[in-house]
């Protein structure tokens, strides 16, 4: 298996983890809000994903996708940028980061599909990012790259 992950990170001031969800994050890392206010928007471009749950690493949730008949699942995870603590619920000066993540095989041909897939879903995450007012998103790892390609880590 190839899980292949990529993270942006991104400037948004609209994005506040209510007091339970701050209580209820792990390593005091939010994100609740920016998954709830991100999913909607996502459904709407067809990617259907879980109620989010926290992680060590931030709030994650799973949508599932059809490769060629197989279920897979895509990550997307929401975090500050930082591993702070943010106990009034917002991110370290308003910068957050989102992961998405995907097993992208073992067969060149299964590769090239799902990175398709993976492309997909990081142009539909950074446009629902925008729509929400996020300013500077940066794509540290991976991306959807003008060029349509991307770097794979």
């Amino acid at each position: 298996m190839g899980l292949t992950i990529w993270s942006a990170v991104f400037t948004l001031q609209t994005v506040q983890d209510t007091a339970k969800d701050v209580s209820e994050s792990l390593n005091g890392l939010i994100g609740a809000d920016l998954q709830r206010q991100a999913k909607p928007l996502l459904a709407a471009a067809g990617w259907n994903f879980a109620d989010s749950w926290p992680e060590d690493h931030g709030w994650t949730s799973d949508a599932p996708v059809i490769d060629e008949g197989k279920t897979i699942g895509v990550s997307f995870v929401t975090s500050p940028e930082l591993d702070d603590e943010a106990s009034d619920g917002r991110a370290p000066n308003d910068r957050w980061r989102i992961v998405i993540g995907l097993d992208t095989g073992m067969f060149d041909k299964t590769k090239a599909r799902r990175f398709e897939l993976l492309r997909a879903i990081a142009r539909n995450v950074e446009n629902v990012c925008t729509t929400l007012g996020a300013s500077g998103l940066a794509w540290e790892i991976g991306g959807p790259l003008a060029t349509g390609a991307a770097k794979a880590h």
